[in-house]
């Protein structure tokens, strides 16, 4: 029984694992940029400047230290990077946008653990779900945002999401430079439970066993009786064989007296006749 498991890993020389690694340096200087001065508030900075930079610096070393052997360690940065997100999108004012936004980001966490670790066998769903994105925020939100002149962007604003952008991107070109190396893996069969087949003469040779198992008590009886009988006979031959010799014994001590004193003899026998 064979098995096939499927591996993904990124050599670190192609034009796409550098590329990912340059826009993941990228976002990280355009954060703190956007971000900067913005530190005093301990929350917004744990979650918005420190968790996006650490995440990015981990993903850009797992890639390049990791990315042919165990490439699946990227999922600890891919996934920090999506709680990012997921808080971030507590912030937006449309209540339909934020819950489109994190059920996008849980899809990410759930589709990139799949593809890492083998259990989806293909990558291209990691690269639609990360070039779709992309594209929106380009066409649709960006775009709008950049000609409208009665609410201009802002500077900080601009620079946060260039690193959105650097982000999203990076990981396109990640998933995009993925391989897929298939291992053939021989499983043992798993182990057959024997089949007992009940006949007719099973049924007959239980209930003749069943008989014989009721018939012993009466036959071990039978034995015990017979034993004893035949002890209590032994004993009545052996009272029998004793009495005999001592009566033989009793005449010969009388035959024995009667030939040294013949005269006591006589006379005891003329007073028994008398």
């Amino acid at each position: 029984m064979t098995r096939e498991k499927v591996k993904f890993y990124v050599e670190k020389d192609r034009l796409g694992v550098e590329a990912c690694m340059i826009l993941m340096s990228l976002s990280i200087v355009f954060r703190l940029i956007g971000c900067w001065g913005l530190w005093r508030d301990k929350s917004y900075a744990v979650t918005q400047i420190a968790l996006p930079v650490f995440s990015a610096l981990l993903l850009i070393a797992a890639v390049w230290l990791l990315g042919r052997r165990a490439l699946w360690v990227s999922f600890i940065p891919v996934t920090l990077g999506a709680v990012f997100f997921i808080i971030k999108a507590f912030g937006f004012e449309s209540r339909l946008q934020m819950v489109l936004c994190i059920l996008l980001y849980i899809a990410v966490i759930a589709l990139y653990f799949c593809t890492v670790f083998g259990i989806l066998h293909t990558k291209w769903f990691l690269v639609a779900l990360f070039g779709l994105p992309f594209l929106y925020h380009i066409f649709v939100e960006d775009l709008p945002a950049l000609q409208n002149t009665t609410n201009p962007v802002t500077f900080a604003a601009g620079m946060q999401e260039m690193g959105v952008l650097c982000i999203m991107l990076g990981l396109f070109c990640l998933s995009f430079s993925m391989k897929k190396e298939v291992t053939v893996v021989e499983e043992p069969h798993p182990a057959k439970k024997p089949v007992v087949l009940h006949t007719n003469h099973d049924e007959e040779t239980e209930d003749n066993m069943k008989k014989d198992d009721e018939e012993l008590p009466q036959a071990a009886m039978e034995m015990q009786q017979a034993v004893a009988s035949e002890s209590s006979d032994k004993q009545e031959l052996q009272h029998e064989a004793t009495s005999g010799e001592s009566e033989k014994e009793q005449q010969l001590l009388r035959d024995d007296a009667a030939e040294e004193h013949p005269e006591d003899w006589l006379e005891g026998e003329d007073e028994s006749e008398t």
